[in-house]
């Protein structure tokens, strides 16, 4: 079974990345320094005391793919006010194309970093929603008329199942592959 423990980009303003990720998301860098195998500036931050990294900083090399190359990291939050203080936090400090969508299964508000990444924040919902699903969402809504009008939106799509129902089912399907 793949679990996605970390995630790292190229970036050609390894400096300015790193602040963005650290004023916004507030990890902080847990190690620095030039790969012994791939000769580039690397630069590893985390959120948690439990994982080294979840998240790296490759400098570019002449000839690497210009731009982010990459389609979206994605960090979960615990809240709905978490995820509005990393939203407002991420305004503060430059991000553009914010977008927020009720996935159903999840609140997710999606931004820019400095090099064009598409940064997905988000906090789950506690349903299982078939996917693709994407209902604007309105932060300015109190978390009561948030969660009011996901459990009713949600109990009109076919498939809808509390995720703890869905996660049995997943682990029954995980168990059987491996067989």
């Amino acid at each position: 079974m793949a679990n996605l423990t970390h995630m790292g980009i190229f970036t050609d303003r390894r400096v300015e990345m790193q602040r963005f990720y650290e004023d916004v998301l507030q990890m902080v860098v847990s190690d620095t320094g030039v790969g012994h195998h791939f000769k580039r500036r690397i630069t590893f931050m985390t959120g948690s005391e439990d994982h080294h990294h979840q998240f790296v900083l490759v400098e570019r090399e002449q000839g690497d793919p210009p731009g982010g190359a990459l389609f979206q990291l994605s960090f979960e939050q615990d809240s709905l006010d978490d995820l509005r203080a990393v939203v407002d936090r991420a305004i503060r400090f430059g991000a553009k194309g914010m977008k927020g969508l009720n996935h159903g299964n999840s609140w997710s508000v999606y931004f820019q970093d400095p090099d064009g990444n598409l940064v997905e924040i988000y906090t789950d919902t506690g349903w299982y929603v078939p996917q693709p699903f994407g209902d604007p969402l309105d932060l300015s809504m109190t978390n009561a008329e948030i969660r009011e009008a996901t459990d009713a939106r949600v109990k009109t799509v076919d498939g809808v199942l509390p995720v703890e129902e869905w996660a049995a089912r997943i682990k029954q399907r995980l168990a059987e592959a491996k067989q």
